[in-house]
């Protein structure tokens, strides 16, 4: 993934070099002003925090996941599973294993279910007890892309669906079916098991900031078992949910809209409400749906089927107490994982990438062979099919995102007047004394 990650990005970052589209070159994409040639400061995530220091731009939060299990089931001490693929036997099987959510920011990087930071400029460092042993730099944030669009990194199985999905219809195609059929019945079940489960490309193992960093200091008390392994495993979230729901109900943001936007392929099987049952109950919090009787119409060339869903408003309310139980990933009712709590009501906006008719006819972006997620070549009509069918989506959700907004800015608007109303009906201090004593 590493090798992935730095020829990807490096792609994405050195592509329009001014020094090759000069400024004001038909078609560059240049600025007017900028010094030709690579900026060390594009590779610094942390470089980010001179546009964050006075507001002017949104703090930009990459996330990653860690599958964890009990600490009376790990395999060893050290590894919490054998193989730390998410998609194998072993973590579909496990008793009660959760993952926990981590965020990385320009400024740092943690799980708020374990409690432990790091600043970004540190990560990747090999530390003990809270303290780096080696002084490494910064690690690049061409990595940290890689680390958090893992996906590639997935089984051949993933790699396999993308290559079948893609074959022509007819000889060609049936031809090559057959032939994959054939070499599968001689390998044999378990021979095609293991090929299926290889990896082309390996997630990214990192140096466990949180190594042995309470070891010792409370001995009524364990230390958390990933304080017992060197390394930590991180790979892309949308192994546990493709919306970043866990880490907008982090408790200290008090989020009064989320707007979540999922490009997934299975945004027209209506799952999004189990997936935000999963992230919201972790946080003793539940989100219903505003109109659960809009669904989508039975006819595919019908301009107005999905009218009404390109934006789905759900009202988050706080439980009054935290499930026991959730549904996880793999569908298992499991023990309901730990986290932070979130006791800040929120309304949440669920836009997912469905096709619009209207703006490309035919045109179903979620299985549409060229927008899988293991296709990374486009052309640029493909390109333009999606952004054109993303704009019009937008257009027909907007009038329903700003009725949300201005509910929640009516709302803090009538919280404040009720605070102003208290304070001046109760004056600081009483008549000829001091402030709270009666004269």
């Amino acid at each position: 993934m590493d090798l992935y990650s730095v020829f990807t990005t490096g792609h994405l970052f050195l592509n329009h070099d001014p020094a090759l589209e000069p400024p004001g070159l038909r078609g560059s994409f240049g600025v007017k002003k900028e010094v030709a040639g690579l900026h060390e400061n594009w590779l610094k995530w942390s470089s980010a925090n001179i546009h964050l220091l006075d507001g002017s731009e949104p703090l930009p939060i990459l996330t990653a996941i860690r599958h964890e299990r009990p600490w009376r089931d790990w395999v060893d001490k050290e590894h919490p599973f054998k193989n730390e693929d998410p998609e194998t036997k072993e973590h579909q099987d496990a008793q009660d294993a959760w993952f926990n959510w981590f965020e990385i920011s320009p400024i740092e990087v943690g799980c708020d279910e374990l409690e432990a930071w790091c600043p970004t400029w540190a990560f990747g460092r090999p530390f003990e007890k809270g303290q780096d042993t080696m002084q490494l730099p910064e690690q690049s944030l061409a990595l940290l892309l890689g680390l958090c669009t893992s996906a590639p990194a997935g089984p051949l199985t993933s790699y396999l669906a993308t290559i079948k999905r893609s074959l022509p219809a007819g000889f060609i195609g049936n031809s090559i079916n057959d032939m994959a059929k054939g070499i599968a019945r001689m390998w044999g079940p378990k021979g095609k098991e293991e090929f299926q489960a290889h990896h082309p490309l390996h997630a990214v193992n990192e140096h466990n900031y949180m190594f042995h960093l309470t070891r010792g200091e409370n001995q009524d008390k364990p230390s958390p078992p990933i304080e017992n392994s060197p390394r930590i495993h991180l790979i892309d979230s949308g192994m546990d949910n493709n919306c970043p729901t866990y880490v907008m109900l982090h408790p200290g943001r008090q989020v009064d809209v989320i707007l979540n936007m999922d490009a997934s392929s299975d945004v027209l099987k209506g799952s999004f409400q189990e997936r935000v049952d999963q992230i919201a109950s972790r946080r003793c919090l539940k989100f219903t749906k505003r109109h659960p009787d809009v669904e989508a119409g039975p006819d595919p060339k019908d301009p107005d089927r999905f009218k009404g869903l390109y934006a789905q408003i759900y009202d988050g309310s706080i439980l009054d107490e935290r499930p026991k139980q959730v549904v996880d990933s793999y569908g298992h009712t499991v023990t309901n994982p730990p986290a932070p709590p979130c006791l800040h009501e929120s309304t949440m906006i669920y836009l997912p990438l469905l096709p619009n008719q209207g703006a490309v006819a035919d045109f179903d972006p979620s299985t549409a062979k060229f927008s899988g997620s293991y296709n990374l070549v486009w052309t640029g009509e493909q390109v333009e099919m999606l952004v054109k069918v993303c704009c019009a989506n937008y257009e027909a959700g907007e009038d329903a995102i700003k009725t949300v907004l201005k509910e929640q800015w009516q709302k803090k608007k009538a919280k404040r007047e009720a605070v102003g109303d208290a304070s001046s009906s109760h004056p600081p201090g009483g008549r000829g004394g001091p402030a709270g004593v009666p004269a």
